[in-house]
């Protein structure tokens, strides 16, 4: 994973207007919100504590996340008077055949190569159970929801927050490698899926790679597409 160097001392890197602050302040707003939400749900009596959420919910409480994922990004960018091209918010026509195949890859071959060694330890392991227990709630408008949701909306904002913010923050304090590292673990470490933490990781760091070599995120965003809308399309299939 040779990409052009990142130095910290760069005018270009240590001149980014945000820091490792406004990554924290993004995931707390967004926490605080979906916590906001879901007490709000359970005062209209449309959710309780323990209750298996509908896909509606699921899909409530994941936009409501996105108001610190987005909204930060929104504000460095429209406070600052900056263009989204900061971020790396940059798609061309030929980023997206490479990046979802990318996506697809490692999703489809990458993911079960690094989960094959824990396998052999517990043949009993189902990995894709909470994403297969919401796919099995989608039907009608639900898979149209789901799709909007996982295959159009968080590859979109996820990347913008995870690797246009997150991503650069770690790069000026840290350098590139360590960076890279530290926001796939972050990353993973946010969605709270024990099981799932080595896969989003492992996508952390491909399409924190891309964002790196290309300098912007173009093909990241389609390669987080292919990733989210494999597992989602073999789950429906099946």
């Amino acid at each position: 994973m040779n990409g052009p160097p990142v130095d910290p001392a760069d005018p270009a890197v240590a001149e980014i207007p945000w820091g490792v602050r406004h990554v924290a302040a993004g995931l707390a707003i967004g926490w605080a919100v979906t916590v906001l939400v879901q007490a709000a749900l359970m005062f209209l009596d449309a959710y309780e504590v323990g209750e298996e959420l509908s896909l509606e919910a699921v899909s409530v409480f994941q936009m409501a996340l996105w108001f610190g994922l987005l909204g930060v990004p929104v504000w460095i960018v429209s406070n600052r008077g900056l263009d989204w091209s900061v971020l790396g918010l940059s798609i061309e026509r030929r980023d997206i055949l490479p990046g979802l195949a990318i996506g697809v890859f490692a999703q489809a071959i990458a993911v079960p190569v690094v989960y094959a060694p824990i396998l052999l330890f517990s043949d009993d392991l189902d990995v894709s159970e909470n994403a297969r227990t919401l796919v099995d709630k989608a039907d009608g408008f639900g898979v149209v929801l789901l799709a909007l949701v996982v295959v159009v909306g968080a590859p979109v904002v996820e990347e913008v927050f995870f690797r246009g913010l997150a991503l650069r923050a770690f790069e000026r304090h840290l350098g590139q490698r360590p960076g890279l590292v530290v926001s796939a673990v972050v990353f993973g470490l946010v969605h709270f899926q024990v099981l799932q933490f080595p896969a989003l990781a492992l996508f952390g760091l491909i399409a924190g790679w891309l964002a790196q070599r290309d300098g912007r995120l173009g093909r990241a965003i389609w390669a987080h597409v292919g990733f989210n809308a494999w597992t989602v399309g073999l789950l429906l299939w099946m």
